[in-house]
């Protein structure tokens, strides 16, 4: 059987591997991703969930660079700036201590905020329109082999290809990463994320809140709706018990909850969808390439919900890689190009989940020297300009 030569084949027709697919595709580079699903079923199952990426300036930038905010921009809600906020508990209720808000010194935004059903839907009609891009559904890969000057892959639909570099996208449990033996450091949370949307009394304002009690962060997220701007997306993380018997409320008694834990921040508020659990983890490869081979986004780091770091971290892969592969000094896929790109990637991505880590430590602890500790940092700490500006640089991903 003939065997087709491209520059690039992606494994994962996710949100990054889709836009892996589209950024490469236009820098002039061949395509081919596939994904074991069919990927409208990713858009269907998505349809009424209220699970949202939310993406930052640079982020922002990079798709203009592509030429795909225009179909973006349509989907999504400006954040103009991220609140922190702590709290303590006085007469069974929540009552604020502590606030602290973020936002972009030198714009206007500081991100925006999109469904992910939303999400995946535009860079897919993208994606189907590129002359460069062959997308293949329902489709796994049967065996690869790595040579001197190519990948050697054949696929389930008894299709084969020789790509320059393979690249895995295919999420949490990478095929790729396990079958290059990339071993990876696991951790178990303790925690579980509650994704919801809610409509809400007060207006969100274009801001995104992160309010801090125990357990871990209950952070509201403005989403874009035709009617009004009362509505918001919700991630609850709390311990794997508190969590499950949350899931086990009706709306009316799940709704009593999430007033009391939200504080009054918006007003009050009612549930307008089915809530969804998540367990948490962080998960970090040791290392990000093989032979002609790499991985990205979540095959290479898994992260809890925290500071809008996951996906923006993704991006930044797919940022580093391109820039990787269009220098005149590398040759696509060759050892050169690949050691530069981790050695670039690794440093920022240990960084981040070290510092989200340390987020969450803080935000769930129970301890009260602890909770003075994260209440004064708000209070003080973040008031001294260099420092503030200093962790907005480094959660903006600026480079």
């Amino acid at each position: 059987m003939k065997k087709n030569n491209i520059d690039i084949f992606i494994t994962g027709a996710g949100l990054a591997g889709l836009l892996a697919s589209i950024a490469f595709s236009r820098k002039g580079f061949s395509v081919v991703c596939i994904d074991k699903m069919d990927v409208k079923n990713h858009i269907d199952n998505n349809k009424k969930s209220y699970r949202t990426t939310a993406f930052l300036e640079p982020s922002k930038k990079f798709f203009d660079e592509i030429g795909i905010w225009t179909e973006i921009k349509k989907y999504s809600c400006p954040m103009n700036s991220l609140k922190l906020v702590d709290t303590k508990l006085l007469n069974d209720h929540l009552k604020i201590e502590a606030t602290k808000t973020f936002s972009n010194e030198s714009s206007d935004t500081l991100g925006w905020n999109i469904k992910n059903n939303d999400m995946i839907k535009a860079l897919f009609e993208v994606a189907k329109k590129e002359k460069n891009i062959s997308l293949f559904s329902n489709t796994t890969i049967e065996v690869f082999e790595i040579n001197d000057e190519f990948v050697d892959i054949s696929l389930s639909n008894k299709k084969q290809f020789n790509a320059k570099l393979i690249v895995g996208s295919d999420g949490r449990d990478s095929f790729i990463r396990n079958e290059l033996n990339i071993k990876s450091t696991t951790k178990a949370l303790g925690q579980n994320a509650l994704t919801f949307g809610i409509q809400h009394e007060k207006s969100h304002n274009n801001i995104s809140n992160e309010i801090y009690y125990s357990g871990g962060p209950f952070t509201t997220v403005p989403i874009k709706n035709n009617s009004d701007d009362n509505y918001s997306s919700v991630v609850w993380m709390d311990e794997e018990n508190a969590t499950n018997n949350l899931m086990k409320l009706d709306k009316t008694s799940f709704e009593q909850e999430i007033n009391k834990r939200s504080a009054d921040i918006l007003g009050h508020l009612k549930l307008v969808s089915q809530p969804q659990l998540w367990k948490m983890r962080t998960q970090v490869a040791k290392r990000l390439i093989s032979f002609r081979a790499v991985i990205i986004a979540e095959a290479a780091h898994v992260l809890p919900p925290i500071g809008a770091q996951g996906f923006n971290m993704s991006i930044n892969d797919i940022k580093c890689l391109l820039k990787k592969s269009i220098k005149n000094k590398f040759k696509l896929g060759e050892p050169r190009m690949l050691l530069s790109y981790e050695r670039e990637r690794l440093v920022d991505m240990n960084f981040r989940v070290s510092s989200v880590s340390l987020l969450n430590y803080f935000s769930k602890t129970d301890n009260p020297f602890l909770k003075i500790i994260r209440s004064s940092s708000i209070k003080y700490l973040f008031n001294f300009n260099p420092l503030k500006s200093t962790i907005m640089k480094l959660g903006l991903g600026s480079q």
